[in-house]
């Protein structure tokens, strides 16, 4: 349907007029008469349509007579929808709450510890004295202290990023702690 109808019918009425002349109906006469066009013509099938069909095109279309039905009914449906939440959020009383917590740096697991580091010194200089890190003590320490070092990997790893949950930050420190005390005696036995 045209919004500005009266602005189109105002429009139409201001273009000028225009009659075409004589000899270019005559042409247009001649040429609906010859004898491919005419033949043509003739034998298109006629068809006359229902009486019910005039009247549904005298009514317009009905795309836009469903098309407010259903317009209506979205705007129906949208207003009880806002009015449902409005209601339900007033009879509940909840509200939203939020807190900003900033990160403690203490707290952060660093990749590289003291304790590896010191490890590592340690496993090179049993590279060149052989005979104290053949003992069977310092292999257990040194074996505990692996074992330190996996349990502490599979801490942070569950730790993520984030170091979410105090209890595991404790439990990794606790770890980190034990293998200190391991290196220490691990370093008295050198």
């Amino acid at each position: 349907m045209e919004k500005n109808k009266h602005t189109l019918k105002g429009a139409l009425t201001k273009l000028p007029h225009y009659s075409p002349g004589d000899g270019v109906w005559a042409s247009l006469n001649q040429e609906l008469n010859e004898l491919p066009l005419k033949t043509a013509a003739h034998s298109l099938p006629e068809y006359e349509p229902d009486e019910r069909l005039w009247e549904l095109i005298a009514k317009g279309p009905i795309n836009n007579r469903m098309a407010y039905f259903w317009q209506y009914a979205a705007a129906v449906i949208l207003l009880m929808g806002v009015g449902g939440v409005w209601f339900i959020g007033k009879k509940s009383g909840r509200q939203i709450a939020f807190r900003q917590e900033t990160v403690d740096e203490r707290l952060q697991a660093s990749a590289d510890q003291v304790t590896d580091q010191q490890y590592e010194k340690l496993k090179a200089y049993c590279e060149t004295e052989t005979l104290i890190c053949a003992s069977n003590d310092y292999k257990r320490l040194q074996n505990e202290y692996e074992a330190l070092v996996n349990a502490a990997t599979q801490l942070q790893q569950a730790i993520g990023e984030y170091n979410a949950e105090p209890d595991l930050v404790r439990q990794f420190a606790n770890i980190e702690q034990q293998k200190a005390e391991v290196l220490n005696e691990m370093a008295k036995m050198i």
